[in-house]
């Protein structure tokens, strides 16, 4: 026999055991429901027929621990102090609308009709997997195998260790679910994918260790996101325009194949954990996000072309092993879309972090970069501008190139002296300060147009002159451009 589990205020209920039917068991707890047991619990018993609770008031929690249902569970507008399914067995969970001042536990509980095979969700855009590509939902049109659409849980959501294999594409349909707690959902798996759009968590959604088909989180609001240690996932993870009041982590997680990889366009969060345990499958989008601190790890970016920055704000990038500059600008052309904002990003967060060295770097590779798709006369005039002047961000450049050149000609000018302008000059002979003088071209130390050089010095004073004019338009020009934008 059953008996009734809860507080010494427990009284025991109807004989219950073995198979029951659902009628049965539906008017045994309305016969004693609010006679002053605060838990009226049942374990072990079979439940044939469709055990129907929906648009009813409870006063008294429900506690149906390791039962076996052949038919869904209508729970529909059901308001109860809370409710548990722990360990329970049952094809589909109907639940939209729920109101419970408590917890709803599905600790260990088997959900769906037992059909194996992952559901991953994917990219409505890739056509090349051949796998479902689901838009967002109309509602009413789509069905789950636990449905919490709307539902109020004034405690924890439990789904720890709960397994869904369901034939359906979502294992999990609860859109603008409330929770006042937290969703403790370590070690939950799910051959399809959980739907929790624009849901409201007052605590964290823990994920640790859980493995699903994929989750469409767009606009949830929680104090932390917890998809680490172990999760994993075979399809997307959506959290765009997601609020995070602490932490999102997927330290340790997977995002593997077919669809595996994750979009955060426009996720607000102080921090953001991607240091996983492999690169993903597919792509990592942080378009326009806004974090505080970016922790990642070199050994898993996405492969190049994978990945999108542009409007990606963050102040601190973290690494578990110092990331060189240069390699971290790698990252950065793992986005082929990536612009001078992008640049501009990661020159900042060394600038705030005290490294003008690397803030000096990025930019010099930004401008690198962003030449390369500009017309053939802008490529050419960047190559110049790099080789003399480093588009500004290598002044030391321009002072080696000047003093070679000035060396250049007075070796040879030592060697090779011009006659003077008329036959006599009143100025003493000097190939340093000659040299110096083509070399500039503004001003005139007086030496320029007091010599008259003819053949192969001729050409040499021409190459001269010519390549001051080159190097101080490409200081003119990068001193503008870091000044600009600087």
């Amino acid at each position: 026999m059953s008996r009734i589990r809860g507080s010494r205020r427990t009284r025991r209920v109807a004989s219950l055991s073995g198979t029951v039917d659902a009628g049965e068991l539906v008017a045994a707890i309305a016969a004693r429901d609010g006679n002053g047991d605060r838990t009226l619990a049942y374990r072990g018993l079979r439940v044939t027929g469709t055990l129907r609770l929906d648009h009813r008031r409870l006063d008294t929690s429900v506690a149906l621990v390791d039962c076996v249902f052949e038919e869904p569970l209508d729970l529909t507008e059901l308001s109860a102090p809370s409710f548990d399914l722990s360990g329970s067995v049952l094809p589909a969970l109907r639940a939209d609308r729920l109101v419970l001042d408590g917890e709803l536990r599905l600790a260990g509980a088997r959900v769906g009709d037992g059909m194996a095979g992952p559901r991953p969700m994917t990219d409505p855009s890739d056509s090349g997997t051949g796998l479902r590509a689901p838009r967002r939902l109309q509602e009413g049109a789509v069905t789950g195998a636990v449905e919490l659409a709307d539902a109020r849980i004034g405690g924890n959501l439990v789904v720890e260790e709960l397994s869904v294999a369901d034939g359906g594409a979502w294992s999990l349909l609860a859109p603008r679910l409330v929770v006042e707690g937290s969703v403790h959902g370590r070690g939950l798996t799910a051959n399809g994918s959980l739907y929790l759009r624009d849901a409201r968590v007052t605590h964290a959604v823990n994920l640790h260790a859980a493995d699903v088909g994929g989750i469409d989180a767009t606009g949830i609001t929680c104090t932390g996101f917890y998809a680490d240690w172990g999760f994993r996932s075979t399809g997307q993870v959506l959290l765009r325009a997601a609020e995070v009041g602490g932490v999102v982590t997927f330290h340790d997680g997977i995002l593997t194949g077919p669809a595996g990889s994750l979009l955060c366009g426009r996720l607000r969060v102080p921090r953001l954990r991607l240091d996983l345990r492999e690169p993903p499958a597919g792509r990592v989008v942080l378009q326009d996000a806004n974090v505080d601190v970016l922790v990642d790890s070199e050994s898993t970016w996405p492969a190049p072309g994978a990945l999108s920055l542009e409007g990606f704000v963050y102040q601190r990038l973290e690494t578990e092993r110092p990331v060189a500059v240069r390699t971290r600008i790698s990252w950065l052309t793992r986005d082929p879309r990536a612009g001078a904002r992008a640049f501009e990003q990661l020159a900042k967060s060394y600038e705030s972090g005290g490294d003008e060295r690397s803030a000096r770097t990025v930019r010099h590779a930004r401008e690198r970069y962003l030449s390369r798709n500009d017309r053939l006369s802008g490529r050419v005039w960047g190559l110049v501008q790099d080789v003399l002047f480093g588009y500004g961000y290598a002044p030391r450049r321009a002072l080696l190139w000047l003093l070679s050149l000035v060396a250049l000609g007075s070796s040879w000018f030592a060697a090779h002296r011009p006659p003077p302008v008329g036959g006599d000059s009143k100025r003493a002979w000097d190939p340093v300060l000659y040299s110096l003088d083509l070399l500039i071209p503004v001003a005139s130390l007086g030496h320029r147009g007091a010599w008259d050089p003819a053949g192969a010095s001729k050409a040499v004073a021409l190459l001269l002159v010519v390549s001051g004019w080159v190097l101080a338009t490409a200081v003119i020009a990068g001193a503008r451009r870091v000044l600009g934008r600087g």
